[in-house]
C-alpha cells in the first residue's frame, strides 16, 4: 500500500511557494507564510486520515482454462466500501508473455456499490500460468492524496493448444458441415460400406447416384458410404531445438500441438484411435492410442505442457518406442522442422524403416523466410550467397520429399499457418484411398 501526492496537494503547495518568493524580498510576509504552511498541511494530514483505511474490495472472475493465443475476458467486480464515490483505477499483475487489452481499467464507484468491469487478456504460451495481485488507485476527498492498494490475489489458469478451434468444428458439424466449410467426399475404394441414401449435392460424383432409388423418388439421390472405424493414429512430435523457431508469436511446436488437437477431434469423431509420442533428448510423453469421448482430452491434458528445448532430439529412441509399444498398422503423422541435411537423413531412414508395417506421413515445416530470401532480387555480392544458400537448402528439402515418396513415405511440406487445415486434409485422403 502507499500514498502518491495528488494534483490538488501539488496546485495547493504553489500558494506558499509564491510567498516564500516574496518573502525573500520582504521578510514580514514571513507570518503569512508560516500560516499558510500550516493550513496546507493540517488539510493535507486531514485529507491523508480519510483514506488510511482500505475502502476498496476486488474480486477476480476468469476461465480456469484458456486457448493459446485466443483472448478471453477477465472480469473484475470492485465493491466500495466507503460513504462516497470513488473514482477506481485497476491494474493487474500479469503473468509473463501476456497481452492485455483495456488496461488499466477506470470505473466510477458509488458508496456501498460493487461495480463490474471487463478486459481482454491473451495468453502467448502454453502451460500454467498465474494472474496475481490487483493494483488499485483512487483519491482522497480533497485529491490532495492518491491511495495506492496493492491487494493480494491469485489465480492459475491453464493454456491448452487452440481448443477454441475444435470447438468451432464441432459448431460446423452441428450444422452438417464440415471442416473449413468444405464437405468430406466420402470414400473411394478401400474398406467402406453402405451408410446411407442422401440427397445429390453439386459436388457428388455421378458415379455414386443410385438410379433406382432416384426414379423412386423423383430426386437425384446418391450412395453415401462410410469407411473403416477402429483405426490407429499416432502422432509423432519432435521438440527439440528446430521446433523452437517463432512464427507470428507462436514457436513451431505451438503450431504442431494445434493441428494435432483438431485432428484428433476429427479422427475421433470418426472413430479412430489416437495416441501421441512427444520427445527431444529422450522420450517425454508416450499416449497409447485410444478412442471414445475421453481420447480428446488425454491428448489436450497430455500436451498443454509441452515446450520445445534447445537440445538434439533423439529420433532413434522415438521411434523405437513406437515400434515396440505400437503393433497394430498405424497411420504416424511425424511433425518436424528439418533445417539442415544430417538430420533430414536421419528422419529419411527412420520414416523409410516404419514401413511396411505402418503408413508414416512425414509433416515438414517451411520457413516462410527462407522461401523469400531464395526468391529475393540480388543487389550486393553478400545478398547473392544468401539467396545461394536458401535455393541450396529448397533444393534438398526437395529432393528429400521425392526420395522419401518413392520410398513409400507420405510427405506433408506446409507453411505454419496452414499447417491445421492441410493436415486434416490429409488424414481424410489417406481415409478415402484406403491406405491405413
Amino acid at each position: 500500500m502507499g500514498f502518491i501526492p495528488g494534483r490538488s496537494l501539488l496546485l495547493a503547495l504553489l500558494a506558499p511557494l509564491s510567498l516564500a518568493l516574496v518573502t525573500v524580498a520582504e521578510p514580514a510576509t514571513l507570518p503569512a507564510l508560516l500560516i499558510t504552511d500550516g493550513v496546507i498541511l493540517a488539510l493535507a494530514l486531514l485529507d491523508l486520515l480519510l483514506v488510511l483505511k482500505p475502502g476498496v474490495v476486488v474480486q477476480r472472475e476468469l476461465p480456469e482454462t484458456v486457448s493459446l493465443a485466443r483472448p478471453f475476458t477477465v472480469t473484475l467486480e470492485v465493491k466500495n466500501n466507503l460513504r462516497r464515490k470513488l473514482l477506481v483505477e485497476l491494474n493487474e499483475g500479469l503473468f509473463l508473455h501476456a497481452e492485455a487489452e483495456g488496461l488499466p481499467l477506470r470505473m466510477e464507484v458509488e458508496a456501498g456499490v460493487v461495480r463490474r468491469g471487463t478486459y481482454k487478456l491473451k495468453a502467448m504460451e502454453r502451460g500454467p500460468q498465474k494472474l496475481g495481485e490487483h493494483w488499485v488507485r483512487y483519491r482522497s476527498p480533497a485529491g490532495f492524496w492518491i491511495r495506492q492498494l496493492k491487494l493480494q490475489a491469485e489465480n492459475t489458469i491453464r493454456v491448452f493448444p487452440d481448443v477454441q478451434a475444435v470447438r468451432h468444428y464441432e459448431l460446423l458439424a452441428r450444422q452438417n458441415r464440415d471442416l473449413m466449410s468444405s464437405r468430406v467426399t466420402k470414400m473411394r475404394g478401400g474398406d467402406t460400406e453402405f451408410e446411407r441414401l442422401r440427397d445429390f449435392l453439386p459436388d457428388d460424383e455421378f458415379r455414386r447416384i443410385d438410379w433406382r432409388s432416384t426414379a423412386r423418388r423423383a430426386k437425384l439421390t446418391v450412395r453415401e458410404f462410410q469407411v473403416e472405424k477402429n483405426q490407429n493414429l499416432v502422432f509423432m512430435l519432435d521438440c527439440g531445438r528446430m521446433m523452437t523457431a517463432v512464427w507470428d508469436e507462436l514457436t513451431a511446436l505451438d503450431y504442431a500441438l494445434n493441428a494435432t488437437l483438431m485432428l484428433s477431434h476429427v479422427a475421433i469423431r470418426r472413430g479412430d484411435n489416437v495416441g501421441l509420442i512427444a520427445f527431444g533428448e529422450k522420450v517425454h510423453r508416450m499416449i497409447k492410442p485410444r478412442g471414445g469421448a475421453s481420447a480428446s482430452n488425454r491428448i489436450i491434458q497430455g500436451t498443454y505442457d509441452l515446450f520445445p528445448q534447445m537440445v538434439e532430439p533423439d529420433y532413434e529412441s522415438a521411434f523405437r518406442a513406437l515400434k515396440l509399444h505400437i503393433k497394430k498398422r498405424t497411420l504416424v503423422v511425424f511433425i518436424t522442422h528439418a533445417i539442415d541435411e544430417q538430420t533430414a537423413r536421419r528422419i529419411q531412414a527412420l520414416t523409410r524403416d516404419l514401413l511396411p508395417q505402418h503408413l508414416p506421413l512425414c509433416v515438414l515445416l517451411k520457413d516462410r523466410e527462407l522461401e523469400a530470401r531464395a526468391a529475393q532480387s540480388a543487389s550486393s555480392a553478400e545478398d547473392v550467397c544468401v539467396q545461394a544458400a536458401a535455393g541450396e537448402m529448397l533444393l534438398w528439402r526437395d529432393r528429400l520429399q521425392r526420395e522419401l515418396q518413392r520410398a513409400g513415405v507420405l510427405v506433408l511440406d506446409v507453411l505454419h499457418d496452414q499447417l491445421t487445415a492441410a493436415l486434416v486434409s490429409r488424414y481424410l485422403e489417406v481415409k478415402a484411398r484406403g491406405l491405413i
